[in-house]
């Protein structure tokens, strides 16, 4: 990485040098360098650092302010509640594209080792999807749509060939056996397709054609996300994605490397920049990650929507998500450390209903009032946490009177 550094440019006086001073966030024997002897945050800016653990550090982050920012209420609710709100998914959907299209065009190094496409029912329009067209489908094969003693015992004896079939005689000893290795007693959608294509082998049953997709990368493992605490299925090593949000992501890709001022920006740097430091006037802990941070001192942010980034439309988004908040806490965090962000650039990717590229910067007036606001905050937010006091719209208990 040293030598890719030196390759990229000559580090002037004038520059932080600030990858002469960054550490990876884990030493070669795998211990943490951004932790002390007594397991406290180290000030310092660190490469190669997981997001699960990123998220972890106590430390206070961009996200966070933000959502203080709108309204302390909102921050108790998301930070410190535990009350949690299921995602929809088209929710789902339009955040997993955010992120592996970040993947794919800030480290796209062994994308395809992590993760594999899972089929859609589009690339497939001629398969069979519910279990009425597979029961009839068996039915015009000539066999019955519904399990009878001898299609349930084949299938007990395809889970476990080993078993002797002579002493399975009667449905309760199928089912008793099929019981005892962990198998349901009725037949599921799966297993009828199986039997569809025992007997036509040109039929094409969709959720038999992901199984056997999933199945080609390599053996099912089930782990649990240290971040969410959910079960996570591999194959092979390998998560699936959604079809449909790994088209999102390819296409995210090719629209931002293909805009050349955009291309440009993301380059001559490193991906996913932490950087903890100390607030100069809270004293509390503050982290930040560049999702793109040049060795001149430029730094990037990538934003992707499934909504138009046209200018007046992202000048909303700014607003309401506070991405004017977000620049300017990462170059307050970034100066603490040493290093004076030159230019701040948000390239803006939209995949909905166009695949459109436009990088923007703000205007001076604008930076300057964040940065008042920012500051506001962090003052506000210290005394919250003081008083656990997280107001909503007001401070005090009041009635607003409307314009």
């Amino acid at each position: 990485m040293k030598e890719t550094y030196m390759q990229a440019q000559k580090i002037t006086n004038e520059m932080s040098n600030w990858f002469d001073r960054a550490l990876p966030a884990y030493d070669q024997n795998g211990t943490p360098t951004f932790l002390d002897d007594k397991g406290d945050l180290v000030e310092g800016i660190y490469l190669d650092m997981p997001n699960e653990v990123y998220h972890g550090l106590s430390a206070l982050s961009s996200s966070a302010l933000k959502t203080f920012v709108s309204c302390p209420a909102r921050y108790y609710r998301d930070y410190l509640s535990g009350v949690t709100r299921k995602r929809t998914l088209a929710m789902t959907r339009t955040f997993d594209a955010g992120t592996y299209g970040h993947e794919l065009c800030l480290e796209p190094a062994g994308f395809y080792d992590r993760y594999f496409r899972d089929p859609i029912a589009a690339d497939h329009p001629d398969a069979l999807t519910t279990v009425e067209q597979i029961e009839n489908a068996l039915i015009e094969a000539g066999l019955p749509a519904k399990e009878g003693k001898g299609e349930k015992l084949a299938r007990l004896l395809r889970l476990a060939p080993t078993i002797d079939a002579s002493l399975v005689k009667t449905i309760a000893d199928i089912d008793n056996e099929l019981a005892r290795i962990g198998a349901s007693k009725t037949e599921s959608k799966l297993d009828k397709a199986v039997r569809l294509i025992d007997a036509n082998p040109q039929a094409e049953v969709y959720d038999l054609i992901v199984e056997q997709t999933r199945a080609s990368h390599g053996q099912m493992s089930v782990t649990t996300s240290a971040e969410t605490g959910k079960e996570i299925v591999t194959y092979g090593g390998k998560l699936p994605i959604d079809g449909v949000v790994w088209d999102d992501a390819h296409r995210v890709q090719k629209t931002v490397r293909k805009h050349k001022e955009a291309n440009l920006y993301i380059s001559n740097g490193l991906p996913e920049v932490a950087i903890i430091a100390r607030c100069n006037i809270t004293g509390m802990m503050l982290k930040v990650k560049f999702d793109w941070l040049r060795f001149d001192d430029d730094a990037v942010d990538l934003k992707t929507s499934a909504q138009s980034v046209k200018p007046e439309d992202f000048r909303r988004q700014i607003f309401n998500l506070h991405y004017d908040i977000q620049q300017v806490f990462y170059c307050y965090v970034a100066s603490i450390a040493q290093i004076h962000i030159n230019k701040f650039v948000f390239v803006a990717c939209e995949y909905g209903t166009a695949d459109i590229c436009q990088p923007y910067t703000l205007k001076r007036n604008r930076i300057i009032e964040a940065n008042n606001k920012m500051h506001s905050a962090l003052i506000d937010f210290k005394e919250c946490l003081a008083t656990n006091n997280w107001y909503g719209y007001t401070k005090e208990d009041t009635t607003i009177e409307l314009i």
